[in-house]
């Protein structure tokens, strides 16, 4: 089943350049490009947590199921 991560939407929301995020976050650029452009093979729960911590959203807003089509 394939999960959408919906870190880009959720830091425009707040306003947040992907440098701002990364040194909120002590992550570097590259991580957080990489987890945006769906090229992370895995995001640790604590690096989850966090994010979720910075942009003050829940698991749910950021990790979306992909119904796929029948």
């Amino acid at each position: 089943m394939p999960v959408e991560v919906r870190l880009k939407q959720l830091r425009e929301d707040k306003g947040l350049s992907q440098n701002a995020l990364a040194r909120e976050l002590e992550m570097s650029l590259a991580n957080i490009q990489k987890i945006e452009y769906g090229k992370a093979k895995s995001i640790p729960l604590d690096t989850l947590e966090k994010i979720c911590l910075a942009l003050d959203c829940e698991i749910g807003d950021l990790l979306v199921i992909i119904e796929r089509e029948k």
